[in-house]
């Protein structure tokens, strides 16, 4: 059975100490832990509410925020190909739009209240994402489940504490652990809303590498989902070029370059359409 590192210390309405931080609990136990003391049982009085939340977002503002960060990523991107950006910039609209009737909506719109780079990452890597996978031709039933588990791809990080997310020197080993629990939080949060299976595989695999050096089970090429190789690309690709509170920014050029240096680590073919993209 799956067993995870206790972030914090929970309690419960008597004050009783229910499970100490650094101890090892299931994921079960933490997920229960979590939806009655934790971050879920606030998303939940989101969904219920609407209110009580800082800055929360519209379905409007919702729209201009992805449109604004659209227009960062064609500044970030120069040479990138217009077309294709539009395409996919119209296509994730519409996803977020049609989201506000399913349930993962409660998590995009704390997503978009958590950690403003998180949100933003979000929408990075999805719309790289559906323009390698639209360059690859894929199907558009397909497309719509990969740019939904594109931005629902770190859904998990809302469980992890901020301070870890925000810490801009070396993760200990135990923050190493709780931050890779990511994936299989998203996975375990978004269970009872019916995501295709793209979109699960997407949340839970986009940290395997082909040569089985990823995380959370070091999955290896023919274990991984096929469109999920497009998404570590689009992930990792943008992690390095955006820049994070412990990382500086890297050029779009030296970061393919990086890539490629990670000899078996991503799909070769969906680099070369990358490249063809941006450069």
């Amino acid at each position: 059975m799956k067993r995870v590192v206790c972030p914090r210390d929970y309690y419960n309405e008597q004050g009783l100490l229910l499970s100490a931080k650094g101890t090892k609990i299931t994921l079960k136990q933490f997920l229960r832990l979590q939806r009655k003391y934790g971050f879920l049982s606030e998303l939940e009085q989101i969904e219920k509410t609407q209110v009580n939340v800082e800055h929360p977002l519209t379905g409007e503002e919702s729209y201009e925020k992805i449109k604004k960060q659209i227009y960062k990523l064609d500044e970030r991107y120069k040479r990138a190909d217009d077309q294709l950006l539009n395409r996919a910039s119209v296509l994730l609209v519409n996803i977020v739009f049609e989201s506000k009737k399913k349930p993962w909506y409660m998590y995009l719109t704390a997503l978009g209240n958590h950690i403003d780079w998180l949100y933003t990452h979000s929408i990075d890597v999805a719309l790289l994402s559906l323009m390698m996978a639209m360059e690859s031709g894929v199907s558009q039933k397909l497309l719509w489940d990969l740019g939904l588990g594109g931005i629902l791809h770190d859904i998990g990080k809302l469980l992890i504490p901020k301070r870890i997310i925000h810490k801009k020197t070396s993760l200990s080993d135990t923050e190493k652990d709780i931050l890779r629990q990511h994936c299989e939080l998203g996975v375990e949060c978004t269970a009872e809303c019916s995501l295709a299976m793209l979109s699960h595989d997407i949340i839970l695999q986009h940290h395997e590498r082909l040569d089985g050096s990823g995380y959370p089970n070091q999955l290896q090429e023919d274990q991984i989902n096929e469109y999920v190789k497009i998404v570590m690309i689009a992930d990792a690709f943008d992690t390095i070029t955006a820049g994070r509170p412990y990382r500086k920014t890297v050029g779009v050029e030296e970061a393919l370059a990086y890539l490629e240096g990670q000899k078996g680590a991503f799909s070769r073919k969906y680099l070369e359409i990358l490249k063809k993209i941006l450069i």
